[in-house]
């Protein structure tokens, strides 16, 4: 009875794994970690792309209403151009008696490429206006390919009777989002100034040089 109890003990203290089994199993361990952790790296990414398009989608339908509001009633649009600074700036004057202020007013956008700020800001018509501050709408408008032809993000298409388009239109692109987490929303629309004509005091380009040969709202704030 005494040998047996003693070859019991003996066999215990063989039990446990050996160096073998246990390298084998920290490689599972580990392989299986890189795994999750790959996992959870991915949905962190995904919910991230997610909640950035979704927020650049809701800024840009943000400006894209308010733009159609303004453009809307406009009687003449300027040709877009940058100022010094390199911000890109459109205006457009909208007339007493479509204007829900009962007065003339103006209205100018400018766009910053070095910031992505996107702004707006409206103040009436008169010899020494009052000029509010600028509201931003968008913080994170990026370039894209037609920026640098001039295009972006702001267009204005003249009005033009012989290829039956009586009404100048502003084109808005827009590209907002995060480019370094794949998270981008680019959309173009076309607005149309519908009080505008072809003998609106902005439209006329005589010498071909991308600018309105007469602007509206442009003498009391400039293009800084």
């Amino acid at each position: 009875m005494r040998g047996l109890r003693e070859g019991i003990r003996r066999d215990r203290g063989d039990e446990g794994m050996t160096l073998v089994e246990l390298i084998v199993a920290i490689g599972i361990f580990t392989l299986v970690l890189v795994v999750f952790m790959g996992g959870v790296v991915m949905m962190t990414r995904g919910t991230v792309r997610a909640d950035v398009t979704a927020s650049s989608g809701d800024s840009v339908r943000l400006a894209f209403q308010r733009m159609e509001r303004q453009v809307r009633y406009a009687e003449s649009v300027n040709y877009p151009g940058a100022g010094a600074s390199g911000r890109r700036y459109v205006e457009f004057r909208t007339g007493a008696a479509v204007s829900s202020t009962g007065y003339a007013m103006c209205t100018q956008w400018r766009w910053d490429p070095s910031s992505g700020d996107l702004q707006s800001r409206t103040w009436r018509d008169v010899a020494t206006p009052s000029v509010p501050a600028w509201t931003t709408l968008i913080t994170d408008v990026e370039t894209d390919d037609s920026y640098t032809t001039g295009r972006y993000p702001f267009e204005v298409l003249a009005a033009n009777t012989s290829k039956n388009q009586p009404r100048q239109r502003l084109v808005l692109r827009l590209t907002v989002g995060d480019e370094s987490a794949d998270a981008r929303v680019s959309s173009e629309s076309t607005f149309v100034a519908r009080n505008s004509t072809t003998g609106s005091v902005s439209n006329a380009d005589a010498d071909n040089d991308g600018q309105s040969d007469t602007q509206v709202c442009v003498a009391a704030v400039g293009r800084p």
